[in-house]
């Protein structure tokens, strides 16, 4: 993993749903940016000099990602040495079962879900807190909503205020 570190760029964002014992405080997220396609990420893997094609690099992600799919698709992790390990987990109902012999699938199985444990290893340091300590983190944005009507649905459109010493910051 490079030593260079990057800057992440945070939204703040108000807890506006009132039956929570957290409405009107605000909490920090990761500000949203559009995910790196396949052809981005083969060109940046292509950027940093490859004596392999596009053609050559493009067919390895591809035929990984399907591997990956068969495999996780058989219950089997994935552990890639300095990234991590891919997993599934099962997301069962949340009433559960009174019995091991009640519970079965129809009834209590809502979902599988591919789950990324990061490695922890000392020179690789992907874990939570150890990845935080190498990037620089940025309070970027505020971000408020206004309700919007369309088409007779209503949904909330983020508005994005850059942070700066003075921004009003809306109270609940």
């Amino acid at each position: 993993m490079a030593n260079v570190r990057k800057t992440i760029e945070l939204d703040v964002v108000m807890n506006n749903n009132e039956k929570s014992d957290q409405f009107g405080k605000y909490y920090g997220r990761v500000h949203a940016v559009e995910a790196l396609n396949l052809r981005g990420l083969v060109d940046h893997i292509m950027s940093h000099g490859t004596p392999y094609t596009r053609d050559m690099v493009t067919g390895i992600v591809i035929r990984l990602r399907d591997c990956m799919v068969e495999f996780l698709s058989e219950g089997t992790p994935i552990k890639i040495d300095g990234l991590g390990t891919f997993k599934l987990t099962l997301e069962n109902s949340k009433n559960g079962a009174e019995t091991a012999d009640d519970w079965n699938v129809q009834e209590n199985a809502e979902a599988l879900h591919i789950r990324f444990i990061p490695e922890g290893e000392k020179l690789d340091r992907l874990t939570s807190k150890a990845f935080l300590g190498q990037c620089e983190l940025e309070k970027k944005y505020l971000v408020t909503y206004t309700t919007v009507t369309k088409d007779g649905k209503t949904y909330r459109k983020p508005q994005y205020t850059p942070f700066t010493q003075g921004t009003e910051v809306p109270t609940p």
